[in-house]
């Protein structure tokens, strides 16, 4: 059974561009952010308020975790240190249309989930691990249908999405490379409501984000025909909160508050197709991480340059997903974008994070439901260093 895995997961978070107070626009660009878990933050639907007829967005962001394992040992003895994260970029891209200002619709792509870990095969431990990637792709539609209340709007927003995970494994077992690799897509839906004052840049919106439930499948392979596996996780339901608004002629304050039910996610024993419930005492494989529940908080402010330049700022904590398992702590993070607009139907975003991984201690001795692990380990890690950079781009009409 695998270890826990470490994930460094930043999302860009989109604000409309808006008039303020009749005289002057502000456009906030991309604002990454630390997420917990397996989290990503690539969730967001924001793009779906966009004012204009037509619009087009994409972006890329590129993470680098730097966390260190050290003073590593276990059932197997002691091992020397190991970089335990691996750099991982994710795209996004996004196309809105705007109805009459009765109803706005996005379809999206988006990697919402996903956890890069390579351990090399250089430390003891590399019969529970050498490398694991955790990755999903979104395709989904969002509408927000609107109503006018005051100056304002309330709008009902809700999606749906189909959505695919994937898992795969590297270790060693007998000296030969042991690959477990499994799959499965499902089904994802949103629902949430939202108030928008156009004139004051103003939106306040909530939005729950359901579970997402899969039976994976796939094969278990180290030397010869491949031996047909199955497993099933679960990935959690969340509630965000968001707001934004205009302060001041050229400034816009914003903020977003996000729980996430991680606690769903213990551990995925992976078993040989025809096992009729697939226990740990049954796994070839699995992946085990013992998440706890996380909350992620982020306040930043935009200010509004001239016609052509804007720049975003923001501080970011999102709690570890962690409860000793794995290496996922707690991550504060400061993140600044540039934004160009040399045109009112073009804008492009330049921006990065650099954050902080905070210190603490992690064991794989005891599986999540209290069974002895035969491959466990303990490990301390410092405070470790996170960056990104992002880039993107939005069109519209």
């Amino acid at each position: 059974m695998a270890g826990g895995m470490f994930l460094a997961g930043f999302s860009a978070r989109f604000a409309a561009a808006a008039a303020l107070a009749g005289v002057s626009a502000l456009v906030v660009g991309t604002v990454p952010a630390a997420a917990g878990g397996y989290d990503t933050g690539e969730s967001d639907w924001d793009f779906v308020f966009q004012e204009r007829a037509v619009a087009f967005e994409a972006g890329v962001t590129h993470i680098a975790p730097q966390r260190r394992l050290t003073g590593i040992d276990g059932t197997l003895g002691p091992s020397v240190d190991v970089d335990e994260t691996e750099a991982f970029t994710l795209p996004r891209a996004s196309l809105a249309v705007n109805v009459a200002d009765v109803a706005r619709c996005m379809a999206s792509y988006r990697e919402p989930w996903g956890g890069h870990a390579n351990y090399g095969t250089a430390w003891t431990y590399a019969l529970a691990a050498v490398e694991q990637h955790f990755s999903s792709r979104d395709y989904g539609l969002t509408c927000a249908a609107s109503l006018a209340a005051g100056k304002g709007r309330v709008s009902l927003l809700g999606g749906v999405s189909l959505q695919e995970a994937r898992y795969r494994l590297v270790r060693i077992h007998g000296g030969l490379p042991a690959i477990t690799d499994v799959s499965d897509r499902s089904l994802a839906w949103r629902l949430g409501l939202a108030y928008e004052i156009p004139d004051y840049a103003l939106r306040a919106s909530l939005v729950y984000n359901a579970a997402v439930g899969y039976d994976m499948t796939g094969t278990f392979t180290i030397v010869g025909p491949a031996l047909p596996v199955f497993g099933e996780m679960t990935l959690p339901q969340s509630v965000e909160l968001k707001a934004q608004s205009g302060v001041a002629p050229g400034w816009l304050a914003f903020a977003s508050v996000k729980w996430t039910d991680w606690s769903v996610v213990q551990s995925m024993p992976i078993c040989p197709v025809g096992v009729p419930v697939c226990t740990p005492f049954d796994a070839v494989s699995g992946l085990s991480l013992g998440f706890r529940d996380t909350w992620s908080v982020t306040l930043g402010a935009a200010h509004q340059f001239s016609d052509m330049f804007s720049l975003a700022g923001n501080l970011s904590w999102n709690q570890g997903a962690s409860a000793g398992f794995t290496s996922q702590t707690d991550v504060w993070s400061a993140g600044l974008t540039g934004i160009l607009t040399p045109s009112e139907n073009a804008v492009f975003r330049l921006g990065g994070t650099v954050g902080l991984l905070t210190a603490g201690t992690s064991s794989t001795m005891v599986l999540p439901g209290g069974i002895p692990n035969l491959l466990g380990y303990t490990a301390t890690f410092g405070n470790d260093l996170v960056w990104t950079l992002s880039g993107g781009a939005t069109i519209r009409f």
